[in-house]
């Protein structure tokens, strides 16, 4: 039996730079290999360690072929952590599973096979190990695409099979773990050394899966795939379940703004629009309260078919309303801004919010009327206010004739304002010089 991994069934988000870097790394200290044997390390000798040889035999390979398949895998499984745990952890599991790897290699040579600590190893089996450990404890419900090859004397079969990450990776340390106990028993009892380090792919693989348990990786995973709709619901009892999982997210994180903006997603798809509405509000005032307004906007555009706007601040209903104009949502910028300047009591921001309010009203179609309602409250509520003459010139635009309101006030001029006793600076005695 013969197969080759072709890819998995879970779709990337986000180029995997760091996978191809290493991936470049790989191939170039192979080819140094190929054109300075002389010159490279031999690779990592147990029995003579050093740093540099340890991390220059991670980068090196023993053939083509060994270089081809450990690279197929790296891509296969280390573009699945980058993109969702990011560039560092992924690099912190390539390294530290190479370190578990030789651990283990060690360990197992110089107890049950002396000999085998004086054959260089080379290869990044070990790190990538590790990478496919932590694939198969956090993506579950991937996939591996595996072409096939299955022959015996006349009847040969080929084609494509789809295996579970989890139980591919698990066939694959199983055998990797039945070789290495035949092959250090071999090597035990013949007293030689050499061939492929089944037990360093064993302690890598160990590593990655430990480590992802330990940081309970897994969980990052579930939140990921829901709060950046990763797993789009295609039912609505699918929506249902997501929904409820995103309710043990947010009872945990309350302060999660993008947990409870996907929690009103989830429940909106699942026909819940009440519970959709509160959630999409929460994710606003969360929003909002971190300065995240492009956010609130987005927010506010998902709750307000299903949801009152929850009490806001004047500056921050004011910040919402400018983020909504921003994206040119027009239509819900002139809801808030008319909110903000009509529907309360005046403050610091009704001047500002009328006149946008009837500049928004005059772009949208229909709304000349309610354009022409903002210029008069404005006019009627600040007659000497700074976009008086704006207000004027678009009412005269709207209804094509000069307006009838009445003129400002008259600025009045202030007293001059009393001298206190205290404000008087003795000046002297005009007889006698200053001095100086």
């Amino acid at each position: 039996m013969f197969f080759i991994p072709l890819g998995t069934t879970r779709p990337h988000w986000r180029v995997p730079y760091v996978t191809y870097g290493i991936i470049g790394l790989n191939v170039i200290v192979f080819v140094l290999q190929l054109a300075f044997p002389q010159a490279m390390p031999q690779g990592f000798v147990p029995d003579h360690p050093s740093f540099f040889s340890w991390l220059a035999a991670m980068f090196m390979h023993a053939g083509i072929s060994h270089l081809a398949f450990n690279m197929l895998f790296l891509w296969l499984f280390a573009t699945l952590a980058e993109d969702v745990f990011g560039a560092w952890l992924l690099l912190a599991c390539y390294f530290a599973s190479d370190v578990g790897a030789t651990l283990l290699h060690w360990a197992v040579g110089a107890a049950f096979a002396p000999n085998s600590l004086a054959t260089p190893v080379v290869g990044a089996s070990g790190a990538i190990a590790g990478i496919m450990g932590l694939s198969a404890l956090c993506f579950l419900e991937a996939k591996v695409r595996v072409w096939y090859l299955i022959g015996y004397f006349l009847y040969w079969r080929t084609g494509l099979a789809e295996i579970g990450a989890p139980v591919f990776v698990g066939l694959w340390v199983a055998w990797e773990a039945v070789q290495g106990i035949f092959l250090t028993s071999a090597a035990g009892a013949s007293g030689a050394g050499g061939g492929v380090a089944h037990w360093a792919h064993v302690g890598g693989f160990a590593v990655g899966l430990a480590g992802a348990w330990g940081l309970k990786l897994r969980r990052r995973v579930v939140r990921t795939d829901l709060v950046e709709g990763r797993q789009p619901a295609s039912s609505i009892f699918q929506a249902y379940g997501q929904a409820r999982e995103l309710e043990k997210m947010v009872k945990a994180a309350p302060e999660d703004a993008e947990a409870w903006y996907a929690l009103g997603r989830a429940w909106e798809t699942s026909g819940r629009r009440d519970k959709a509405g509160a959630a999409y509000a929460q994710a606003l005032s969360l929003f909002l309260g971190s300065h995240r307004f492009e956010d609130a906007a987005r927010a506010y555009r998902g709750m307000q078919e299903y949801h009152a706007l929850p009490p806001l601040p004047d500056q921050q209903l004011f910040r919402l309303a400018c983020a909504l104009e921003e994206q040119a949502h027009l239509a819900d910028a002139f809801a808030v801004f008319r909110q903000l300047a009509l529907g309360r009591m005046p403050g610091e921001y009704t001047e500002t919010a009328l006149v946008r309010a009837a500049e928004i009203a005059r772009k949208l179609p229909g709304r000349d009327l309610e354009a022409a309602h903002c210029y008069r409250e404005y006019l009627k509520a600040f007659p000497d206010g700074e976009w008086r003459s704006l207000a004027l010139q678009g009412l005269e635009q709207i209804e094509g004739e000069p307006p009838q309101v009445p003129p400002p006030p008259e600025q009045v001029p202030k007293p001059p304002k009393p001298i206190a006793d205290s404000d008087l600076k003795p000046l002297g005695d005009p007889s006698q010089p200053n001095n100086q």
